[in-house]
C-alpha cells in the first residue's frame, strides 16, 4: 500500500509538522517515508555522488526518536550523514552552506508545543535555504508512488558526529566586532525555554564579555517538558521579566526552542514587541559603516516602522510574501548583485524578531539578534528602554483563529468575494488591507490549521477596531463555509 500523509499532518515547501505518536500525525512509518524520498530525490539532482546530509535538531523529547529514523532514512538510500544533535536551526542552515554540503534535514518544530515535532529539508541549489514548491513537488510523487532508491549493501554509507556550534559561534563573534567600541560589561538575562539556545546564546553572550544568568534552561521529566511555553511572546516571558528587574539586568532576552525567534526585555522588564527588536538592529545598523545604503528585506506582515526607518536612512523596504524561503532568495539576489558591496543588506520577519544578514547567514537568528543588540547598548551606551524610544510608534494586534476540519483557501476565497478587487492585495493565498498609516492582513497558516489576522495602525484603538473588523470578517467566512 502506498504510503498517505497523516490526515492531521501539513506538507509544504516550509517543511512538516504535527502531533508526535497520534496515527494522523507525525508517526514513525511517515517520517521514515518522506525522508527517504528527500534521500531519493537528492541523489536524483546530485547524480554521480553519494549526497552529504547534515542532520539537525531542536531539544523537544521526541527529537532523539526522530532524529534515529531520518538518519537511517537517510543511509538507507544512499546518503552519508553529518549528525550535528541539540542545535539552532540558523546553525544548521550556516553549516551546510559552508561546508558544501548536499541537502539538510532540520528536526524541529520551531514555537509549538512538546507535542508537536517536524522536519524541515534544504535545498542543494543556492540559495541553499529551504525548498521550493518546484523542489517539494517531485519528493512528494516518490513519496507517493513508494519509488525510493535503495542503497546497495556493496556501497554502505557513513553516519559521524559533527560540532556545528564552535564555527557558528565564532562567525557571529567576528561578524559583531566592528560594532563594539569595547568589551560589553552588560548583565544579562537568557530564558532560553530549555531549547537550543542553551549551546548557543548564552555561551557567546559570556564569549562577547556578558555577565549571563540563564533561566528556564532545563527540560522537565514529564509532561508539558518546557518550563514555559516556548513561543517567546509576551504572556509567556513575565519570568524573565521580573528576573530582569530583580537582578538589575541590563537586557534580557526569550527565545524559542529551536533558537529562531527573540523578543527582548528592557532594563524596567517591559518585554518588546519581536519587530521592536528586528527594528532596533535595523534602525541601526550601518553605524560602524555608514557609507553603505540600508536595504531591509522583509515580508507583508512586517510593520510600518520599518519603512519610516529606511525612509529616515535613505534607505528602501523589500517586501516579500510570508515565508522565510522567500527573504532568504530575495537577500541572496541582492548580495550577488554588482555594487552590493555598497550596500547594507538586513532581513527579517516581524512575527520573529531573528535577524538575517547575508555576508553572515540566510536564515532568521535569535542568537545573531542578541549579539547585535549587546553591541548597540554597547556602542551607544544606552538603556534599551531609551533605543526603543527612537523607534516610530506603532501598534499591532493579531489573533489566531483555528481552521481544523476546514478548507482554509476556501475560507479565504469567500472573503476575497466580499471586495472590490482594488481594495485589497494578493499575495499568494494572503489577504492585505492598507490605508494611510494602517494595515490588515488575513494568513493562512503553512505549518498548522489556523488563519492568523494581523493588524497595525498608529494608535491602539485603530488597531483594535481593524482587528475586531477583520477577524470578524474571517469568521463570517468560516460560518457560510462550514454551512456549504
Amino acid at each position: 500500500m502506498p504510503p498517505e500523509i497523516p490526515k492531521n499532518v501539513i506538507l509544504t515547501a516550509s517543511g512538516t509538522r504535527g502531533i508526535v505518536g497520534e496515527p494522523a500525525g507525525l508517526t514513525p512509518s511517515f517520517v521514515l517515508e518522506l525522508t527517504m524520498a528527500y534521500g531519493t530525490w537528492l541523489n536524483h539532482v546530485r547524480p554521480g555522488k553519494a549526497p552529504v546530509v547534515l542532520v539537525g535538531r531542536d531539544a523537544r523529547p521526541s527529537g532523539f526518536m526522530i532524529e534515529s529514523g531520518v538518519v537511517n532514512a537517510l543511509l538507507s538510500t544512499g546518503c552519508d550523514v553529518r549528525v550535528a544533535g541539540v542545535c539552532p536551526t540558523p546553525a544548521i542552515v550556516q553549516a551546510k552552506q559552508q561546508l558544501g554540503m548536499d541537502g539538510a534535514v532540520i528536526i524541529s518544530a520551531s514555537h509549538n508545543p512538546a507535542e508537536y515535532n517536524g522536519l524541515k529539508f534544504l535545498s542543494p541549489t543556492p540559495p541553499g535555504t529551504f525548498l521550493s514548491n518546484e523542489e517539494l513537488d517531485p519528493i512528494k510523487q516518490i513519496l507517493v508512488n513508494s519509488q525510493f532508491k535503495l542503497a546497495s549493501w556493496k556501497e554502505p554509507r557513513t553516519a559521524k558526529e559533527v560540532d556545528i556550534i564552535s564555527p557558528y559561534l565564532r562567525a557571529i563573534a567576528s561578524f559583531v566586532k566592528p560594532l563594539l567600541v569595547k568589551k560589553p560589561q552588560l548583565k544579562t538575562i537568557v530564558d532560553t525555554g530549555a531549547g537550543a539556545g542553551k549551546h548557543a546564546t548564552t555561551p557567546l553572550l559570556k564569549m562577547l564579555g556578558c555577565t549571563v544568568k540563564a533561566i528556564n534552561d532545563e527540560m522537565a521529566n514529564a509532561p508539558p517538558f518546557f518550563p514555559r511555553s516556548s513561543e517567546p511572546i509576551a504572556e509567556n516571558l513575565q519570568e524573565l521579566s521580573s528576573q530582569v528587574t530583580r537582578y538589575e539586568a541590563n537586557v534580557g532576552f526569550g527565545i524559542d526552542c529551536d533558537a529562531d525567534r527573540i523578543s527582548l526585555c528592557d532594563e524596567t522588564g517591559r518585554i518588546l514587541r519581536e519587530d521592536e527588536g528586528l527594528a532596533l538592529i535595523m534602525h541601526n545598523m550601518g553605524l560602524s559603516d555608514p557609507g553603505r545604503k540600508l536595504v531591509i528585506v522583509t515580508n507583508c506582515a512586517s510593520s510600518l516602522m520599518f519603512d519610516d526607518i529606511a525612509r529616515e536612512k535613505g534607505g528602501e523596504v523589500i517586501r516579500t510574501p510570508i515565508g522565510e524561503r522567500y527573504l532568504a532568495v530575495k537577500m541572496y539576489e541582492l548580495a550577488k548583485k554588482q555594487g552590493s558591496d555598497r550596500l547594507a543588506i538586513v532581513g527579517g520577519e516581524g512575527s520573529c524578531g531573528g535577524i538575517m544578514v547575508p555576508e553572515l547567514n540566510l536564515a532568521r537568528d535569535a542568537t545573531l539578534a542578541a549579539a547585535c543588540v549587546v553591541a548597540i547598548m554597547t556602542r551607544r551606551e544606552m538603556p534599551l528602554s531609551e533605543l526603543a524610544r527612537e523607534l516610530p510608534e506603532y501598534h499591532l494586534e493579531k489573533v489566531k483563529i483555528t481552521t481544523t476540519g476546514l478548507d482554509p483557501l476556501a475560507i479565504m476565497e469567500r472573503i476575497s468575494i466580499n471586495h472590490d478587487p482594488s481594495s485589497f492585495t494578493r499575495i499568494m493565498n494572503d489577504i492585505k488591507f492598507a490605508g494611510d498609516g494602517w494595515w490588515a492582513l488575513i494568513h493562512p497558516s503553512n505549518t498548522e490549521p489556523i488563519i492568523r489576522v494581523l493588524v497595525e495602525a498608529k494608535t491602539k484603538d485603530r488597531a483594535a477596531s481593524l482587528l475586531a473588523t477583520y477577524q470578524g470578517e474571517v469568521e463570517t467566512a468560516m460560518g457560510k463555509h462550514q454551512g456549504s
